[in-house]
């Protein structure tokens, strides 16, 4: 997570068409979202006609957060399709281009029907607010340092004109609202251009603007633009010569009473205003750049804006001015306003991270609920489970005895087939035989008969004194078997007594 006391500065960025002070007192209260995406807004830094910009921070992944700027039409326009076409095509034409002096577009989304802007975060102010700064100190911009930071806005609109489309033709990107405004600068002296909200790429559209439709600043129009005469890439000359006269002279120099006559004074056919005082005060070779960027008649400007970043850097290199100078010079103007906006951001980072850790906490404490909700249930499902698993093997079992118990009916009968029998030792013996009849010796036949044989042959008297035992009759389940391993017996050894003998 991105600690409070290392966020960067907050960001300004200028925005849409008739931009107005981008004072955070006149911004509007935080929006129902409190993030868009993956971006997380913290604080509204600039506002304009068409839309407000907030500074945001991208969380993502391990810990990785990004402070960056989100451009969001404003509520009122973003039913229109107009202004929501207008803002879209910002997003394609500015996205293209890749300049060290313009601000970058990183991405485009829609939130709830939202659409906004992901733009870097520029750690500078608009230009309007260092004039202002200026006014409001007694400081005046030196020659050098102005003509090193037109130049650069010069070369980042450079970019743009130059822009070539995907199949290598030229779009040709005209701004179309170049004002102090969209010239931010930053305390370490690098210039970006913002806001290509109102661009028109010649590729893609006709030259020229609808009847009766005006786009840009009244105050930084070019004639044709004004006529509706057709227009191309020099009418952002035209208006960067504006901004380079009022940052010098500290004065519009077609200022008037109205928007009118500030127009009427624009369209004349009269040369603009030069820059006031003697050369000593503005050098001749800085007058004859001014005048060629406002010359009225197009052929007579700039062909390029590389042409005019040539000439002011030339001009800037003969001052000894460089861009450390500028640096140091913003730093000086604008250092109260930096610490101000560092705080600010600050104080919205710490906001931010507190409101987080308040949804951490909450959103932990209603895991908790549902984890507790979750184990009771499981509980009562393994208890219901294990019962029913209990209760299925008890049964189970008790069937299985069941089938290995004799029945009573049973018991009754064996027990009176023993005492009917003429032989009860046998019937008991029969009775708990197992099934299968149990193997005779091989030698219980031959016994039998030398038995036999002795018998017959005997004519001792003492051998028929003896009374032969009856005839075994053994129940029919007892076999064959069993007849003969009797008779055997009792033939070859006699009859055997036993606690049973004499019930026959």
């Amino acid at each position: 997570m991105l600690s409070s006391e290392t966020v960067p500065t907050l960001p300004s960025v200028a925005v849409g068409a008739a931009d107005t002070d981008t004072d955070t007192d006149t911004m509007p209260d935080v929006p129902t979202a409190q993030t868009l995406g993956r971006y997380e807004l913290l604080t509204p830094i600039g506002r304009g006609g068409m839309a407000v910009v907030w500074a945001a921070r991208l969380r993502g992944t391990h810990g990785f957060s990004k402070i960056v700027a989100i451009k969001m039409m404003l509520p009122v326009l973003s039913s229109d399709p107009r202004f929501e076409a207008m803002f879209l095509a910002e997003a394609q034409i500015a996205s293209g281009i890749k300049h060290p002096n313009v601000c970058e577009i990183l991405d485009l989304g829609e939130h709830d029907g939202t659409v906004y802007l992901v733009m870097e975060s520029i750690d500078g102010e608009p230009l309007s607010r260092l004039e202002a700064m200026c006014r409001a100190t007694g400081r005046k911009v030196s020659c050098g340092i102005a003509a090193r930071m037109i130049a650069q806005a010069a070369r980042g609109l450079h970019a743009a004109h130059e822009l070539k489309a995907e199949n290598g033709e030229r779009s040709t990107v005209i701004h179309r609202d170049v004002s102090p405004q969209n010239i931010l600068v930053t305390c370490e002296g690098i210039v970006k251009i913002v806001d290509f909200g109102v661009a028109k790429a010649a590729v893609r559209s006709t030259p020229t603007t609808a009847a009766g439709v005006i786009k840009g600043k009244v105050a930084y129009l070019a004639p044709e633009q004004i006529e509706a005469r057709v227009i191309d890439s020099r009418i952002d000359i035209f208006a960067l010569g504006i901004v380079l006269h009022e940052l010098l002279a500290g004065r519009h120099p077609f200022e008037s009473d109205t928007d009118l006559a500030t127009l009427l004074a624009i369209a004349s056919p009269e040369p603009a205003p030069p820059l006031p005082g003697d050369d000593d005060a503005f050098p001749p070779a800085l007058r004859a750049i001014v005048e060629r960027a406002l010359a009225k008649d197009p052929a007579k400007r700039y062909a390029t804006m590389r042409e005019l970043a040539v000439a002011l850097e030339q001009f800037a290199d003969d001052a000894e001015t460089t861009t450390d100078a500028v640096a140091s010079f913003v730093t000086e103007v604008l250092g109260e306003v930096r610490e101000k906006r560092r705080h600010e951001m600050r104080e919205a980072a710490r906001s931010a991270d507190a409101r987080r850790t308040r949804e951490t906490s909450a959103e932990a404490a209603e895991a908790v609920v549902v984890a507790k909700k979750g184990s009771l249930r499981n509980i009562v499902l393994a208890a219901v489970l294990v019962t029913g698993v209990a209760g299925i093997t008890m049964g189970a079992l008790g069937l299985r005895a069941l089938s290995h118990t004799p029945r009573a009916s049973d018991t009754t009968a064996a027990a009176s087939s023993i005492v009917a029998s003429p032989e009860p030792r046998l019937a008991i013996a029969s009775a708990v035989a197992p099934a299968t009849p149990l193997a005779v010796p091989a030698m219980a036949p031959s016994l039998t008969a030398v038995a036999a044989s002795s018998s017959s042959s005997s004519s001792s008297s003492s051998a028929r004194s003896l009374v032969a035992p009856a005839p075994v009759r053994a129940p029919p389940s007892s076999g064959s078997a069993a007849k003969s391993s009797a008779a055997g017996s009792a033939g070859a050894l006699g009859p055997k007594r036993g606690p049973l003998d004499g019930w026959d």
